[in-house]
């Protein structure tokens, strides 16, 4: 992937190391657009207009719900889709619809990072069930985040997270039951501390816990069901949408099905590999 430190594109940084690094990646994937802008942009680290044009082209064909505004920053997500489209590796995918397959909107922009292909799955989910939308609820989870989550829900009901998670997350949970009476952003902190030296150490209490290159291999997805619910309207059908994920599981294009719509988290859980299978 190419790595950029600041934002590259219109109104962005424009380091000249990034905007030769993206100029570079952007020189890899022309084959890939037979027919459009065939030529090679100069590695001159300038951001011109060949150059924004191109990030354009990128946003609208791989990101349609996004604005297409030229402007590509460090944690872009189509920073992965670059990468892949340059390496071969891409598997070409229908361009998604931007009103289908949506994010909550308490997810930060950082962790809005589910591939094009996994969101091209979910939409094929969709179309088995007949339905017109769905809510992805949960992505990559950085270990401050899941911490606060685990807080939250041990304050609840400290067994039933016990029962939920396995050896890993008990270990997350007996640092807030030591701990329980300290104040909640101290208890917090020492949470993630100790989840942050466990994926360190390739362990994590949550599947939704990993690091940002782990979670371009395997997409960690929850749609939720009630969010779901609201935005597919009378077109929501639970037991479809379930059924259209398990004949995709079946079918190689989701790694792994955990249904939790009768659970407390009520959603569907999702593990799909990017490219793991042609759409």
């Amino acid at each position: 992937m190419p790595g950029i430190l600041y934002s590259v594109g219109s109104g962005g940084v424009n380091r000249k190391q990034d905007v030769v690094a993206i100029q570079s990646a952007l020189n890899a994937v022309m084959g890939n657009w037979i027919g459009i802008l065939p030529f090679q942009l100069q590695l001159n680290g300038i951001a011109d207009a060949a150059l924004l044009t191109r990030i354009k082209i990128l946003q609208a064909r791989y990101a349609p719900s996004q604005s297409a505004n030229g402007l590509l920053g460090p944690n872009d997500a189509l920073l992965v889709v670059l990468d892949r489209l340059g390496s071969g590796a891409f598997v070409p995918v229908p361009a998604p619809r931007p009103d289908r397959v949506t994010y909550s909107p308490d997810l930060p922009a950082n962790v809005r990072l589910v591939d094009p292909y996994s969101i091209a799955v979910i939409e094929k989910a969709l179309e088995g069930a007949k339905m017109t939308a769905a809510v992805i609820t949960s992505t990559l989870r950085l270990p401050p985040r899941q911490a606060a989550i685990m807080y939250s829900n041990a304050v609840k009901d400290l067994a039933a997270q016990y029962r939920l998670y396995g050896a890993n997350g008990d270990a997350i949970l007996d640092i807030y039951k030591a701990n329980k009476a300290k104040p909640k952003d101290v208890v917090v902190a020492l949470m993630a501390q100790k989840m942050t030296e466990m994926v360190n150490k390739g362990r994590s209490p949550s599947n939704h816990v990993t690091t940002v290159e782990g979670y371009k291999r395997m997409n960690i997805i929850d749609i939720g069901v009630n969010s779901t619910k609201t935005a597919s309207g009378t077109s929501f059908d639970e037991t479809g949408l379930t059924a259209a994920f398990k004949a995709l599981k079946t079918s190689g294009h989701i790694h792994e099905l955990i249904d939790e719509t009768k659970k407390s988290n009520m959603c569907w859980h999702l593990e799909i590999k990017p490219n793991a299978r042609s759409l």
